[in-house]
């Protein structure tokens, strides 16, 4: 007797976006190869094919409202969704499709995160909203030009993102139009030595000198006021900002006083977060000092993901320590620490470089490499060397890239991939700057 197949069963939305993320994760993981963007495309399709499932473009046309209104079912699928679509993002960055729509996902993501921390901590200056502003504007074209090829729910996905941002930085920027262009720079210089006193507090060891030297700063900006009102450099004194300027100088009297009073304490429950944030922050740090040596913009994914738990785990504001009570010992440490992690990725995914269109995928880490050697070199060329050995690091350096070459050419495999000549270029120049820096090195020397 013969038995009918079993139909086959339907694979739902979670269980496929749980599958795409675990590929992409695969993917990201696996630092033998170089990622290629074809690759990277099959899953952006896999993920278009369930967001149509998921959003609808009247939905954002309508006035998208997050996860408002959704059973437990939906909201699981949109944050399965949501992290696809960061990895995804992430990738279209490594493989330097930098102005393709997707790219923009994940720099929209922090940004919103970044503005929200800007509002929360109520101290921001113009310098800190100009160069988000341009990249949102950046942004905003991208997706533009990208839309005739791209999903419709992935664009609107996109636009709405980018509204959010603009949306919350014009709110930071109407609150700032109120300081006369005339006392922005003694604005900026306050903005300033606050982030740095939080800095001392954020430590692994304070330093009470170095927050005495804040506040002897501190004391001079209080010093050069006139009757109580702060002076433009030309000598006016303008009537608008001033009550702005004054809370503001005040509370750099007021944190340094507690910086002084607690000595970079942080309470014993919240010490192992404290001890995580630090780690992270330095880990992002170093990675900012050896981006394209050693950096994947992919790498950033659980960076993102260990600080968006952290701060999101916090109640009215406030981190929680193991038992679910929220001392105050550390605590303004600890926000310091998550901002500039923010910070620090934000950072990163900006200043991610599209690759040269000549140059394929397989010369990319060589590129990036040979890119931040002429950098570090054009750095060293503005003050010059002292001696020959000054030059060791990027000597070996650019030996080792050398030496990869086989008969003049990089090789994969058997292959020869395309933009030879735009890599032997970079590294011809890195060459002749260091044969420069040697020759004036030889000759102040001489004299």
């Amino acid at each position: 007797m013969s038995t009918a197949a079993a139909p086959p069963t339907s694979v739902s939305i979670p269980e496929k976006l749980s599958a795409l993320q675990e590929g992409l994760i695969k993917l990201k993981q696996d630092r033998t190869t170089y990622v290629k963007s074809h690759d990277v495309v099959r899953y952006y399709d896999e993920l278009c094919e369930d967001i149509r499932k998921i959003y609808d473009v009247g939905e954002f046309e309508k006035g998208f409202k997050g996860k408002e209104g959704l059973t437990e079912g939906q909201t699981i699928e949109r944050e399965l969704a949501e992290d696809c679509f960061m990895l995804i993002s992430l990738f279209f960055l490594t493989v330097g499709r930098n102005n393709d729509p997707p790219a923009v996902y994940a720099p929209s993501i922090i940004i919103k995160r970044l503005l929200e921390h800007l509002t929360e901590s109520a101290h921001y200056s113009q310098k800190d909203l100009e160069p988000i502003e341009q990249t949102l504007n950046n942004m905003h074209e991208n997706v533009e030009q990208g839309r005739p090829l791209y999903s419709p729910p992935i664009i609107a996905i996109l636009h709405v993102k980018i509204v959010a941002c603009q949306q919350s930085l014009k709110v930071l920027k109407t609150a700032l139009s109120s300081i006369p262009p005339e006392l922005a720079h003694v604005h900026q210089r306050l903005v300033s030595l606050r982030r740095c006193i939080r800095a001392c507090e954020a430590k692994s060891k304070f330093s009470a000198s170095e927050v005495m030297e804040y506040l002897a700063t501190v004391k001079e900006i209080d010093a050069a006021r006139v009757g109580g009102k702060f002076v433009a450099e030309d000598g006016s004194i303008p009537s608008g900002g001033q009550d702005i300027l004054d809370g503001l100088l005040q509370a750099c009297y007021s944190i340094i006083d507690e910086a002084l009073k607690r000595q970079g304490a942080v309470a014993p429950g919240l010490k192992p977060l404290a001890e995580k944030l630090l780690q992270t922050k330095s880990q992002l740090e170093k990675l900012e000092l050896t981006q394209a040596w050693s950096l994947r913009e992919t790498d950033l994914y659980d960076f993102y993901k260990s600080i968006i738990g952290i701060d999101e785990s916090r109640r009215g504001g406030k981190f929680l320590d193991s038992e679910g009570n929220t001392p105050e010992e550390g605590q303004n440490a600890l926000l310091y620490m998550v901002r500039r992690c923010y910070a620090h990725i934000y950072s990163l995914i900006s200043s991610s470089e599209a690759s040269c269109p000549t140059t394929i995928m397989a010369l990319i880490p060589i590129f990036n490499q040979l890119q931040t050697v002429r950098r570090c070199l054009k750095e060293v060329q503005k003050f010059g060397i002292q001696d020959d050995r000054e030059l060791y690091p990027y000597s070996m350096k650019l030996a080792s890239i050398e030496n990869m070459r086989v008969d003049g050419r990089f090789m994969v495999g058997n292959d020869i991939p395309e933009g030879q000549g735009r890599v032997n270029s970079l590294l011809a120049e890195c060459f002749e700057i260091c044969h420069e820096l040697r020759t004036n090195g030889q000759t102040t020397e001489d004299q």
